[in-house]
């Protein structure tokens, strides 16, 4: 299971709009020019908010680039399928502490089924009865 630490009190230099939620979660990228997909990795979340998202990735990313995130979220729904918080947005920041992203928009979508007990995910899922 994961947890969720409660965020610090605001500071007056404060100037994010929404709070911030400190939640370590893996995910990977893709990096997008022009529509077309730059280059992959992957990366571990630091914290989240509505607004945005702060990255630890394997590799050092450029300002300005758009980015497409696919987290994997902790939760499954309906307790057998995995599911995915998908990002688009924008990198604003890359440095030491993290890599910065402004988020567009996001969805969640599923991740696949997993099987549980040995029944089909098929018969799991749409509450079938032999």
């Amino acid at each position: 299971m994961f947890s969720v630490a409660p965020p610090p009190p605001n500071r007056l230099d404060e100037r994010r709009s929404h709070r911030r939620y400190p939640i370590s979660l893996t995910a990977d990228y893709r990096l997008l020019y022009r529509g077309r997909v730059d280059s992959l990795g992957s990366a571990r979340t630091i914290n989240m908010a509505t607004g945005g998202v702060l990255i630890q990735a394997n590799e050092s990313l450029v300002t300005g680039q758009q980015i497409e995130l696919f987290i994997n979220w902790p939760m499954m729904l309906e307790e057998i399928c995995p599911l995915k918080l998908v990002m688009w947005g924008r990198i604003t920041r890359s440095d030491s502490h993290g890599v910065a992203i402004q988020t567009r928009q996001y969805e969640f979508r599923t991740a696949g089924i997993r099987p549980s007990n040995g029944v089909p995910p098929e018969s799991s899922v749409r509450g079938h009865r032999e």
